[in-house]
């Protein structure tokens, strides 16, 4: 019997996890069931349950390898050298997670609202995902840090506070996405560059 392909073998796993997103944007994290996962997925019972065990495994699974995803595409971005200034990274970090929550089969930002309710009562899940966002979070602390030391950001700013607010930027967006689907990165990003502009220091006087 050949041997099956690491790749092959990949690519079901992806299938079944993109089911679990689908049945969870469908049924709710608690109207998914295995059921409607394999119903989704368009595999044999038997296939499915060699990649998760259960719903509460394959929810898991589907949330932390979207976090991981995510956050590989926004990586080039935050480590750019030289870094761009905040509202030029921030329409980055935004264009690549709008283009990276496009889905045919569901929407992946109101997955991730599910995830994040989920969460506060699932250890497991929790446990699971809040490493990425904490890791995340040091990351954009480190680009509030070279702006600081670049002079675009004040002298006396705690980069990760800035961090902080930034990540709450980049989540909130999701969740507009998740709840009223009128908003776009483009708009995200053109409202932060004013914010930032209006709390810029004047420019001195010319002598």
């Amino acid at each position: 019997m050949p041997r099956v392909s690491d790749a092959y073998l990949a690519a079901r796993r992806t299938q079944v996890l993109d089911a679990v997103r689908a049945c969870v944007d469908r049924d709710g994290l608690q109207g998914a069931t295995m059921e409607g996962i394999i119903q989704l997925s368009g595999l044999s019972t038997g296939t499915v349950y060699k990649y998760i065990r259960s719903k509460e495994e394959g929810i898991e699974a589907a949330m932390s390898t979207a976090l991981d995803g995510l956050t590989a595409e926004l990586l080039p971005h935050l480590t750019a050298d030289p870094l761009p200034p905040p509202p030029v990274l921030v329409a980055q970090l935004t264009g690549t997670l709008e283009r990276f929550a496009e889905r045919e089969s569901y929407s992946l930002p109101r997955v991730a609202l599910h995830g994040w309710s989920a969460a506060l009562s699932n250890p497991g899940l929790l446990e699971k995902t809040a490493p990425a966002y904490r890791a995340f979070r040091e990351l954009l602390t480190a680009a509030a840090t070279t702006w600081q030391e670049n002079g675009e950001l004040p002298a006396d700013a705690v980069p990760s506070e800035v961090a902080a607010a930034l990540l709450s930027l980049l989540m909130g967006f999701a969740a507009q996405q998740a709840l009223l689907a009128d908003t776009s990165a483009r708009e995200h990003a053109r409202g932060f560059a004013a914010l930032f502009a209006a709390g810029a220091p004047a420019a001195p006087a010319a002598p």
